[in-house]
């Protein structure tokens, strides 16, 4: 009799376990972000224990079915839940959008007692730390009215790197500089960087390709109403190069892409 009930047990667990996999097949999706940088982000199915990692284009694959909950999370993104629905498995390739996390500072606050106003007593309580200041002296205070009493008048029109009250500006500045580590204009030279990354990210892929990503084939057969047969007639005629790309690929302008397609369409069914 307890042998009957242990294989009874058995079958009942066997069954359970076999019904939680039937129904999941495979899922096939795309994390999309403002930025470009999508790859090793983790999708986890909640449902039924089982994950992905995504690769450099942010692409996954994972067992799923509809209900089921996906879980996706990075270090530069905020977390995000999906519950799958039975439409998304009617899609090539779902596209999960993830939103860059914004890291705020903590609040400074300046109390009545941080400063007392009084210059002597305040310079002293500063810190300065940096191969840039190691020549200047926060503490001495010179006054100009005893240079003038005690030196000759000095002549502006010559070229001098100290101004008139003995603060060397130009070593305050390199030292400012040095210990924030800016060099020229970093900012303009970071966007540089990362719009070339991307000109090339772009480049790496055909225009139907990065068509294909955005927009499933439904959109072309009944938004555009061009026929699945002519869809790669209508991608050689309304193909645009990289520059001309690249600013419609921008999420932002995910609208004025859409408006381009449409004349396109009207423009390639007048032919």
């Amino acid at each position: 009799m307890r042998k009957s009930y242990i294989i009874l047990l058995l079958i009942c667990i066997s069954q359970t376990i076999f019904g939680q996999e039937i129904g999941r097949k495979i899922l096939r999706g795309r994390i999309v972000a403002d930025s470009i940088e999508v790859e090793n982000l983790t999708v986890y199915n909640i449902s039924s224990n089982i994950g992905a990692i995504t690769d450099l284009d942010g692409k996954f694959s994972i067992n799923a079915r509809a209900t089921d909950t996906l879980y996706i999370q990075g270090l530069s993104y905020d977390s995000k839940k999906y519950v799958l629905t039975d439409k998304d498995f009617w899609l090539p390739v779902l596209e999960i959008k993830l939103k860059v996390r914004i890291t705020e500072l903590n609040e400074v606050i300046i109390t009545p007692y941080t400063l007392t106003g009084i210059l002597e007593v305040d310079t002293k309580r500063i810190q300065v730390y940096g191969d840039g200041f190691s020549k200047i002296d926060a503490k001495v205070v010179k006054n100009y009215e005893d240079d003038v009493r005690t030196k000759a008048p000095l002549n502006i029109a010559l070229s001098n790197n100290l101004a008139q009250t003995g603060v060397n500006f130009m070593l305050i500045g390199k030292g400012i500089a040095n210990l924030l580590g800016i060099k020229g204009n970093s900012k303009a030279n970071s966007e540089r960087v990362f719009e070339q990354r991307r000109i090339r990210y772009i480049q790496s892929k055909s225009f139907s390709e990065h068509m294909h990503e955005r927009f499933s084939n439904n959109f072309f057969t009944e938004t555009l109403k061009i026929k699945n047969e002519s869809i790669p007639m209508f991608m050689s005629f309304a193909e645009l190069n990289v520059y001309e790309l690249s600013p419609l690929l921008k999420s932002e302008n995910e609208l004025k892409l859409i408006e381009y397609l449409v004349i396109k369409a009207k423009e390639f069914k007048l032919q």
